[in-house]
């Protein structure tokens, strides 16, 4: 059972990280944000490399960073357009759509199979995201799944949900051809890197605006390289990169333990935090049915602990 309790550990720092960003976001350019946390992160990750000894490279681990890399950067993006315009406890829960994706992908990319209750408990989680998304207003049983499709948020991630179901087994292949600490600090490298790019390019215009934020922060061209901006993004990068840096190293040494499925359903118990905290420092309502609908994603995650 020690891979479920790296798995919690993942879940309650990942929760930090969304609660986090969703306050930094208020104040900063996301792209900056993203660059921010994503090289902090490797300059921890690969800090930690450096003293434990580089590990030997499989043959797939330039072809895993470069996919896993490109399906982070769009859902990254993806996400801090949805914690902009949404609550946080309505949008990021729908994350937990992503074992039931992971169901098939990891099936086709991994050949790893759960077990019929390991499966029932995926199903109950995502049961519980539908309930998250009930009104008093609904009159039809298909109604909540109206609302997630017409809401920009929500939708935007269940996108994301699906590329994370994508990424994450080419996560666990990067950590197959090296190991949980510098796979993991190369591709936070890679991401750092490009947001930081992007961050330039929008900045300058050259960037199509499909591919920027929808709600950039009034930042003006002085105080974008002001101390006080850099400093603030300093500590949001150093912040979110400790969270970030936490939930790698259990998260990756967990997929080594266990399916992926089993993980990230254990890791989605990080839905309940944010529903929690979401209503708490921000002010969020509907605390009873979200927190119904979180508790019930928790239960799936009680199924697939106890029924591996």
């Amino acid at each position: 059972m020690f891979w479920a309790l790296l798995a919690g550990t993942g879940a309650c720092t990942n929760a930090a990280y969304y609660i986090a960003n969703k306050k930094f976001l208020e104040r900063l350019d996301p792209n900056l944000l993203a660059a921010s946390g994503f090289l902090c992160t490797a300059f921890f990750l690969l800090g930690i490399a450096a003293f434990t000894g580089i590990p030997a490279i499989g043959s797939q681990f330039i072809l895993a960073v470069i996919v896993t890399s490109l399906l982070n950067i769009l859902g990254t993006t993806l996400t801090f357009r949805a914690l902009t315009s949404s609550d946080i406890s309505l949008a990021v829960p729908m994350l937990s759509f992503t074992p039931l994706f992971l169901v098939g992908t990891a099936f086709f990319l991994l050949g790893e199979v759960p077990s019929a209750i390991g499966i029932a408990g995926i199903l109950t989680i995502v049961a519980g995201s539908y309930i998250l998304n009930t009104a008093e207003g609904h009159t039809r049983i298909t109604d909540p799944f109206r609302d997630m499709i017409s809401h920009p948020g929500v939708m935007a991630m269940l996108v994301v949900a699906f590329l994370y179901a994508v990424s994450i087994n080419f996560d666990k292949m990067v950590v197959q051809n090296s190991d949980p600490v510098f796979g993991s600090g190369i591709v936070f490298l890679v991401l750092g890197i490009s947001f930081y790019l992007i961050a330039m390019l929008a900045r300058s215009g050259l960037l199509p605006c499909t591919l920027q934020p929808p709600k950039l922060p009034e930042i003006s061209p002085r105080s974008f390289v002001s101390g006080s901006s850099w400093k603030y993004l300093l500590v949001a990068g150093v912040l979110t990169g400790i969270l970030i840096t936490v939930e790698a190293v259990t998260i990756n040494t967990a997929y080594l333990l266990q399916i992926v499925p089993y993980v990230i359903a254990i890791k989605r118990m990080s839905l309940i935090i944010i529903v929690l905290y979401g209503t708490i420092i921000f002010r969020e309502k509907e605390i009873v049915r979200r927190l119904a609908g979180a508790g019930l994603m928790v239960l799936g995650a009680v199924l697939i602990l106890a029924f591996p």
